[in-house]
């Protein structure tokens, strides 16, 4: 896979994108999500964790800048959210690179914040805003 496009026209149609992505976990476990404030980055997230099987509702981890969740192998999953960090310094502080060495699942949003802390290969969703309800999701490999 080198990348892949989606539209989507409705929530619904989120399914789809977030089987695609809960299939690249196999082999990628760091997952990172770009796009505006209110392009649908957690709203995307939660549709994954539904399928993984994650029993806690994911929310998005601003304030506290990572959230734990565990599925229904009580493995842990990592959710962070960078849009309110300082520096890097303070993503290092937040346990970042001992979970993304984990080998457990992390997704990322706002990770143009930390491009020097990511691993050499990742999985990249960029989600752009069509309208109202619609959004065009592309994923790459990096």
């Amino acid at each position: 896979m080198n990348s892949m496009s989606f539209t989507v026209i409705n929530i619904d149609e989120l399914t789809k994108v977030a089987q695609e992505i809960v299939r690249l976990t196999n082999q990628h476990k760091v997952i990172t999500f770009k796009g505006d404030m209110g392009a649908g980055k957690t709203t995307l997230i939660s549709r994954v964790c539904e399928i993984i099987g994650i029993t806690d509702l994911p929310s998005s981890p601003t304030y506290a800048i990572v959230n734990t969740y565990l599925n229904k192998e009580n493995e842990e999953m990592y959710h962070f959210d960078f849009y309110r960090i300082a520096d890097e310094m303070e993503a290092v502080q937040s346990g970042l690179d001992e979970m993304i060495d984990s080998g457990k699942i992390c997704f990322i949003e706002w990770p143009e914040r930390i491009l020097k802390l990511l691993p050499e290969s990742y999985v990249e969703v960029n989600i752009s805003i069509l309208g109202e309800t619609s959004r065009k999701i592309d994923i790459q490999l990096i």
